[in-house]
């Protein structure tokens, strides 16, 4: 039996199947080595049988779509160098990373760029957390040594802060100072554990010292999963800003 997240990807493929079959485009077919280009699009009628196949699907996926995982006492935006929304994020994704690794995971280092839209004040619903991570992003852990830290956060100061979880640290003429790990100054000789999501541990973003890990651990948790499970257990959330970037 495939699980939830299984069953709402399936359905989400049928439909984007569907929209983009009765969407404008242009198909080219070889015939001879000439190409025969035909135009698709809304003149051509609905499909009674697809449309009937179809339709179900979509009320399933409005169903889904629509259930409240939480209410909000504000809006949750994302900003440089620190925002409520990047704090909410980079918090949920290291507590799931320390439950899933049964050790301390100390830091998250999210980006930005993966937070598509703002969480709004009231009811927040799943529709909301597929808009705002559309992608399939799951959780990485990755091992550093101290000295790996320091420079991963003077990366950071240099594009004005990202959203991190577990260190604060502040920009000056773009580089980090005073930068702390839960409170304490980062130790060059320890290890640090940051939990992060693949495209930035593939080598997404600028972080160029976050793609040489001494070790890592892939988790089988998607990021979105992650959020839409820490809002069903919560029934009201407040979006916070506690510093931990500052410039």
């Amino acid at each position: 039996m495939p699980n939830m997240s299984s069953q709402r990807s399936l359905i989400v493929s049928i439909i984007l199947l569907f929209v983009a079959s009765c969407g404008t485009s242009e198909s080219v077919y070889p015939e001879n080595d000439t190409y025969v280009y035909y135009n698709i699009d809304n003149s051509i009628d609905e499909d009674p049988e697809m449309a009937g196949f179809i339709r179900p699907h979509v009320m399933e996926m409005g169903k889904i779509m629509d259930q409240e995982l939480a209410v909000s006492e504000g809006t949750f935006v994302k900003a440089a160098p620190e925002g409520a929304l990047g704090n909410l994020v980079s918090d949920i994704v290291r507590y799931r990373a320390t439950s899933e690794m049964r050790e301390r995971v100390h830091i998250s280092i999210m980006n930005n760029g993966s937070l598509r839209v703002a969480l709004p004040e009231g009811a927040i619903t799943m529709g909301h957390i597929y808009e705002l991570m559309p992608f399939d992003n799951y959780i990485v852990v990755l091992k550093f040594s101290g000295e790996q830290i320091l420079q991963i956060v003077d990366e950071l100061a240099g594009v004005n802060g990202e959203p991190v979880s577990g260190i604060r640290f502040r920009i000056v003429d773009g580089s980090a100072r005073d930068v702390l790990v839960d409170y304490m100054s980062v130790n060059p000789d320890q290890y640090y554990w940051i939990a992060t999501n693949n495209w930035i541990a593939d080598g997404g973003g600028t972080f160029a010292t976050m793609w040489e890990p001494v070790e890592r651990h892939n988790l089988d948790v998607l990021v979105r999963d992650a959020i839409i499970d820490y809002l069903r257990s919560r029934q009201v959330i407040s979006p916070y800003v506690d510093h931990r970037i500052r410039n």
